[in-house]
């Protein structure tokens, strides 16, 4: 009679932590680059406004395109700080292991980053423009569409990270709270950036 034995390899979650945060620090350079970009071709075509088609002036067919104003994009922002900070002291209770804490600012977070998606969503179909009315409605859309996919990203890995915090499953570690406290500061950021590149129009 033999007995077979099986091996079962745990990684110490420290290098599971480890590794994950280096994944994130490469999706933040290439979406921090991607973002910056967005910036570049929106000031580049502003200056350029070749044929005067940054912000086509009104013809015998149709009206002339008006910029917007940027306090919307300035609310988005404000809600994602409201968010970040929230999620800053669910970072700070885990770490001080207050999990009842931890839980009510993670929920917070989830359900500003839910406001803050509903309304970016609202501000893009309250619009009244049409394709082909010029390079700034382009990068307007851009900038608000990259903006909700943001947001779409911080909805998921708020509601991962509330749930996890409701099992009680960062009780021996918050390395996966951490981690999630850098895109919220990522999603501020860039939110802040969209909002001060719409202000100069």
């Amino acid at each position: 009679m033999s007995t077979h034995t099986t091996n079962h390899h745990v990684e110490d979650p420290d290098v599971v932590g480890s590794r994950n945060r280096l994944g994130v620090i490469l999706i933040l350079v290439a979406d921090i680059a991607f973002a910056l970009s967005v910036l570049f071709v929106y000031f580049y075509l502003k200056g350029q406004n070749v044929n005067d088609m940054w912000l086509p002036k009104a013809t015998e067919d149709t009206a002339a395109v008006l910029p917007l104003s940027s306090s919307g994009a300035w609310i988005v922002t404000a809600l994602a700080g409201v968010g970040l900070l929230s999620h800053g002291s669910a970072l700070r209770a885990a770490k001080a292991k207050q999990n009842s804490q931890l839980v009510l600012g993670s929920l917070v977070a989830l359900v500003l980053s839910i406001g803050a998606i509903a309304y970016q969503l609202n501000l893009i179909f309250s619009v009244n423009f049409v394709m082909g009315m010029g390079s700034y409605y382009s990068c307007y859309m851009l900038i608000a569409w990259l903006n909700v996919v943001h947001l779409a990203l911080t909805v998921f890995i708020s509601l991962g990270n509330w749930n996890r915090a409701r099992l009680n499953l960062y009780a021996k570690d918050h390395w996966h709270v951490a981690i999630v406290n850098v895109w919220w500061i990522w999603m501020f950021v860039s939110s802040g950036l969209g909002a001060f590149a719409l202000s100069f129009t």
